[in-house]
């Protein structure tokens, strides 16, 4: 096992919201001696893994930690030691894991609405780095010398927002035998997250490219495995809910429908 020995660490987010990600992340006091990297996303509205691949192309050749971090992500303690961290993992701060058909989130920290409000406890507390089967999006943490020597192990640019993280995961687990943690750290998400269309889409994708795999996620199971496991347990989320009412209500109004279509034949 390869262990980091002083190589320096980049803090990388893309942003949309400039006040915010200035706030969160320039002006924090927990990261004034950090090397961080705002990245203007207005005009282009690249996807986070087009921009996460590119980074690592530039960054490839030099022995350092990345860190790539959604603009909504507060850093609320001291950063994580990456001294005798091995550099064969993939990190995050939020990540699930199965204990028996249950998912089990770790990486305890608040979430909230953009402005702060609503705030929830999220996940379970660790205090060293903890074994999950995938990660959520907001952070993912890698270090150059894992994806040199991999360099299959890259994000899924056919996926732009949502679910390239979990995928990340599943490649490296599932391909290289690559372990995925979750670090200890103090932290604030300012985003409830609402499941959208492009989630699902998301999720069909990684169906068709993964079909023997069922993994839980943070808003639902992932692979093409997912129903057998949804068999066992039901994610309860407000967006899911409302993606199950939505989809009743669909199959209501086109029951109708057959039914007049059915009533008007001679």
């Amino acid at each position: 096992m390869t262990v980091s020995n002083g190589d320096p660490l980049k803090i990388f987010v893309p942003f949309v919201n400039e006040k915010m990600a200035t706030e969160l992340f320039s002006e924090n006091k927990f990261l004034l001696d950090s090397d961080i990297h705002l990245i203007d996303n207005r005009g282009r509205s690249a996807g986070l893994p087009t921009l996460y691949n590119e980074i690592i192309e530039k960054h490839l050749n030099e022995d350092m930690w990345l860190f790539f971090v959604h603009e909504d992500f507060e850093v609320q303690g001291e950063l994580f030691d990456t001294e005798n961290l091995a550099h064969e993992a993939v990190y995050g701060t939020f990540g699930i894991r199965l204990d028996g058909h249950a998912p089990v989130a770790f990486g305890q920290h608040k979430c909230s609405e953009k402005d702060g409000s609503s705030v929830l406890q999220v996940g379970l507390p660790v205090t060293s780095p903890t074994w999950v089967e995938t990660l959520d999006c907001v952070a993912i943490f890698i270090h150059t010398r894992l994806l040199r020597d991999r360099p299959r192990l890259r994000f899924d640019e056919d996926l732009t927002f949502d679910l390239y993280a979990e995928d990340f995961c599943i490649n490296a687990q599932e391909n290289f035998g690559v372990p995925v943690m979750v670090l200890p750290l103090k932290f604030q998400h300012y985003s409830k997250g609402y499941v959208t269309e492009r989630y699902w889409n998301g999720i069909k994708h990684l169906g068709e490219k993964y079909p023997n795999v069922g993994v839980p996620g943070s808003c639902s199971f992932i692979g093409g495995k997912s129903q057998e496991l949804e068999t066992h347990y039901t994610y309860d989320l407000p967006a899911n809910r409302k993606k199950r009412r939505d989809r009743e209500a669909k199959k209501s109004r086109d029951y109708f429908k057959a039914l007049r279509l059915f009533r008007k034949r001679p």
